[in-house]
Parts: structure tokens; C-alpha cells; sequence
């Protein structure tokens, strides 16, 4: 059985572990991009295949690297992408919170919800009794007040 020979920079490699050790690409990953029937130059290539790279700044970079540099949530910024966004919106274009639950003031602190305040005062495992006076109908203050 005769083995492969592959070429790269005017030198002759015998094996794809001779050929990863001199491009320092694990052996698998180059094995897999030559199986794939890309080009030993092309294989050998620093690049990660998996990311979608842009122009930036005058240069070619990855989402992810993008995204570092620019301090952003990866997740977001590709999915912006997928939906047509281009990089500058997608990645300054402020994210949406959405407020669940209603505003609520206790003793004079603002909290987003009911969860929010209790689990700023820890009462957490005190839900149902707040929640219960707030249904009866007492005051925020008298709802969360609770006698140690």
C-alpha cells in the first residue's frame, strides 16, 4: 500500500503527524479538514473553520473576536447577524430587558417585582405569606414586615 505524500512550503511530509507537528495543528483537526478534500495549504491554515469572519477595522476577524474586543455578548451578536443585522447595528444596538412582574416600593426601595424584594431582603422562603397579605389587601410595608 502505498502512503500519501503531502507538500507544504517546498517540503515533502510522509505522514499527517509530520505535516501537524510542522503547522503546530493537532493532528486530528488537519486529518479531518484533508478527509474533508480541502487543500493541504488550505489545510494547514491558522484559521478556525467553525466561526464566520468579518471585516473589521481593516481586517479579517472572527464574530467571537469581534465580540471580545468590543466587550459584547457573542450569543447576541450572532443572532442579530443571522436575522440580518449588520455588525455595526448588531453590536451596538442596546439589548431589550423586558420587566416581568410589576413594580413595587417596601419602605421606600423601589424593587423591579415581588421576587426582586424578597430576594433582596432575603425572605424568599416567606413568598406565599407576602403574597397572601398583598391579596388581602395590606400595604407593601406591612406585607414584608415580619417580627424576628
Amino acid at each position: 500500500m502505498k502512503r500519501k505524500t503531502y507538500y507544504l512550503d517546498g517540503k515533502e511530509f510522509r505522514s499527517v503527524k509530520a505535516l501537524a507537528e510542522y503547522t503546530n495543528i493537532h493532528e486530528k483537526t488537519l486529518s479531518a479538514r484533508l478527509r474533508k478534500g480541502m487543500s493541504v495549504e488550505k489545510a494547514c491554515e491558522k484559521t478556525d473553520f467553525r466561526c464566520s469572519y468579518r471585516e473589521m477595522d481593516g481586517e479579517e476577524k472572527s464574530v467571537a473576536q469581534i465580540c471580545r474586543e468590543n466587550s459584547k455578548n457573542t450569543a447576541l451578536v450572532r443572532n442579530r447577524l443571522v436575522y440580518g443585522y449588520d455588525m455595526n447595528k448588531a453590536l451596538n444596538t442596546p439589548k431589550k430587558v423586558t420587566r416581568q412582574g410589576r413594580p413595587i416600593v417596601v419602605k421606600g426601595v423601589l424593587y423591579n417585582s415581588i421576587v426582586t424584594a424578597l430576594d433582596k431582603m432575603n425572605l424568599r422562603h416567606k413568598e406565599s405569606t407576602v403574597r397572601r397579605r398583598l391579596l388581602k389587601g395590606c400595604s407593601p410595608d406591612e406585607a414584608f414586615s415580619f417580627e424576628e
